[in-house]
């Protein structure tokens, strides 16, 4: 029905204001023509103002006008057609016995003059449904969308079918599971609030039972920007302050620089990695064979003197060849390349060969390769990248488990014949790790939410996951919520369809989470190159936005930071899949998962793949100076496409909190909250930070699983 109201709404959703004055004149030309329908009226004046008037905004005079055009022609041109027909069909009854007579009066008579060239000639068009707006609002939206506080304006409808799958799933009370649970049970039981889902203990998958709840029921600061401080302090839901440490020259920012290294600077970057990943590697085995010969020279006192003259003997005769390089601690390494009939060492990087003939002549293998295919595939590049020596790698007789991946700089022993196969009798890439302290600044206890994207599912833009945990943030507030990007994902096709601009869309985003968990939570937010308005490379400069809050933090991917002496690494590209996905291993390799991870932190990076996988867009001099792990973290957050876990692996708590919105996993979403607490004095040790700290008088650290809990909850 046609109506003020109405004609101003419609209106409206084309951002035009009409005066009183063109809004009577509407509403005069509707009731003289016979136009009920608002939508019609005003997509009309739409296409006449783009094609006569260039897109002009309505006036009373254009309003005549396009009455005069449209509407007061067109209806003479029907009387005139209707006059036509008549009179043909009373002067002559027998016309329509004639077929040219009979086709030519049907076309005239079954549409008015709005009827095209085409359409006389009999190619009739089927008219089009009426016209909708473009810009769907709240008039097409439905409730349940308009009840979102994600909500946008988009140029197509956003669908709902989904909504029946989800509440069935929210009566099966799937949301709210445990799913994982770490820690001692006395840690668990001061995480007191539980979702509304959950009513009692759920069992875990590692066969313990949980403790029930009690208690309650159910522009930010850019870490690598401008401005940014190496320590903060942020107020916490208690009253005291969070210490919150980072430091911002090891942060990509907004100045840094991508895609301008060349192919020089790359071979050259890799060629310091070797060298600095194979130094560490070299002075561990050192250090091994040192206690090694101690403990043999203890024992054997009487046969010293003459094993070390023969031992004297060797090393002036392999002084003397050219192709030995002298390390550290006198470990003794060749080139690739050098033919050798008795065992020697090699240092280099792994590659895998081009898919073209496997080592017995065969057909190259495919993707899908297992593990004794890809082994005629692997070779080694050697630490002196400039000479272009290679040589393959034979793994069967190898004399203990053993895992590489390409990129990864390896020292291995073994024989060289020939020089163009190095039979492996050993591999060697561990080095001595900077293993984690205990946060004994904490004075209290700490708690955590980590959620990672995506928030949403494909088919709408209405974050309900998300709206979810942050309920849950709301009613029991954490001291800090830790999100991982992508926020909003580039590479889903219905962001296209978000009629305003992709910063004022993220604004909105981070405006809703803020507003949403308030000023008493610390709120961080990691980058990740897929967002919509972030920068296509990893390492990834944090976010930007235009509003100030407190309590937010913008973090780049990946980066390394500290709460209250806590520190906590993240990287939301799925390094763990990736290193899995391409690494060769023996069959009595143990966990992947713990074999992935010491991948990162043997080789002091957060993606050490080379090369990387081809939606990864990498930048090696950026990774070099912004994605290096010199040490290990308390707290390690590795988002996966892998099943969930939480693993401790050389005194660091490893997570993989599933996607909060999990529609391509079979178990569904799902996210981490954390309860750390204040590290005891009598707790115990970490195996490996006890042997360490016995050499170096450090102070021992304890065990994670002494004062830090984790649970993995379905969303």
């Amino acid at each position: 029905m046609v109506s003020i109201e109405t004609i101003r709404e419609q209106f409206d959703e084309l951002g035009i204001e009409p005066s009183d004055e063109v809004v009577n004149a509407c509403i005069t030309i509707c009731l003289n023509n016979g136009i009920n329908d608002p939508v019609e009226f005003v997509e009309q004046w739409m296409a006449y103002s783009v094609s006569k008037l260039s897109g002009a905004e309505p006036t009373v005079a254009y309003l005549n006008d396009m009455e005069a055009h449209e509407y007061t022609g067109k209806a003479r041109k029907m009387g005139k057609v209707a006059t036509i027909v008549g009179g043909t069909a009373s002067s002559n009854a027998t016309a329509r016995s004639d077929p040219k007579v009979s086709k030519l009066t049907t076309y005239r008579n079954v549409d008015s003059a709005e009827q095209d060239v085409l359409e006389m000639y009999g190619c009739v068009t089927p008219k089009a449904s009426k016209a909708v707006s473009r810009l769907q609002h709240s008039k097409n939206t439905p409730d349940v969308v308009r009840g979102s506080p994600f909500s946008t304006v988009t140029y197509s409808p956003i669908s709902t079918s989904k909504h029946g799958k989800d509440s069935e799933d929210a009566k099966s009370g799937k949301s709210g599971q445990i799913v994982y649970t770490y820690g001692k049970a006395q840690l668990l039981k001061q995480i007191n609030s539980l979702p509304a889902a959950l009513s009692g203990g759920e069992e875990t998958n590692d066969g313990s039972t949980d403790i029930p709840a009690k208690g309650k029921n159910g522009g930010g600061r850019e870490a690598g920007g401008r401005g940014a401080t190496k320590d903060t302090a942020a107020v916490a839901p208690g009253g005291k302050g969070i210490s919150i440490g980072y430091q911002a020259g090891q942060f990509a920012n907004e100045n840094s620089k991508y895609m301008f290294d060349s192919s020089y600077d790359r071979v050259m970057i890799l060629s310091d990695r070797i060298y600095e990943t194979g130094s560490a590697i070299c002075y561990r085995l050192a250090q091994e064979e040192l206690a090694t010969a101690t403990q043999q020279a203890t024992l054997e006192e009487g046969s010293s003197e003459g094993s070390s003259a023969n031992h004297a003997t060797d090393e002036d005769d392999r002084a003397s060849d050219r192709e030995m390089v002298n390390w550290l601690d006198g470990v003794k390494v060749h080139h690739v390349d050098y033919p050798s009939s008795d065992t020697i060492r090699v240092l280099g990087r792994i590659v895998v060969e081009p898919r073209t003939t496997s080592a017995d002549g065969g057909a190259g293998v495919a993707q899908g390769r297992s593990n004794d295919q890809q082994q005629h595939r692997l070779s080694i590049v050697d630490f002196d990248e400039q000479t272009l020596r290679n040589t393959r790698l034979d793994l069967s007789h190898t004399k203990a488990p053993w895992s590489l991946f390409p990129g990864q700089t390896v020292l291995l022993e073994g024989i060289n014949p020939r020089g163009t196969m190095f039979t492996v009798q050993r591999v060697h890439h561990l080095r001595k790790l900077n293993l984690p302290c205990a946060p004994h600044t904490l004075d209290r206890t700490l708690k955590m939410v980590i959620a990672s994207a995506p928030f949403t599912d494909r088919t709408d833009l209405l974050y309900e996951k998300l709206t979810g945990l942050l309920d849950y943030c709301r009613t029991d507030p954490p001291d800090v919520l830790l999100l991982t990007g992508p926020l909003a994902d580039a590479n889903r096709p219905l962001y296209k369809e978000v009629a305003e601009t992709f910063d004022e869309y993220y604004e909105k985003i981070v405006g809703t989470i803020m507003s949403a968990v308030g000023s008493r939570t610390e709120v961080f937010i990691v980058a990740n190159h897929d967002d919509v308005n972030s920068s296509f490379v990893y390492p990834t400069p944090p976010y930007r936005v235009a509003s100030f809050y407190k309590n937010l933090h913008l973090l780049p991917d990946p980066c390394l930071f500290s709460i209250e002496g806590l520190e906590i690494g993240v990287t939301t590209v799925d390094s763990i899949g990736h290193l899995i996905e391409n690494e060769c291993c023996s069959a009595d390799a143990g966990d992947k998962i713990k074999r992935a991870m010491n991948y990162l932190f043997h080789q002091a990076s957060f993606y050490p793949l080379n090369p990387p996988m081809e939606d990864i867009p990498l930048d090696v001099d950026m990774l070099n100076d912004f994605g290096r792990l010199t040490r290990v973290p308390n707290v390690m957050v590795c988002p996966s496409t892998l099943n969930r876990f939480i693993r401790e692996i050389n005194g660091c708590v490893c997570i993989n909190p599933g996607f909060v919105d999990g529609q391509q996993t079979p178990d569904g979403g799902s996210y981490a909250r954390l309860i750390i607490h204040p590290p005891e004095a009598d707790a115990p040790m970490v195996a490996a930070a006890a042997a360490a700290s016995s050499s170096t008088q450090q102070r021992p650290a304890p065990a994670p699983s002494s004062y830090i809990a984790c649970q993995i909850i379905k969303s």
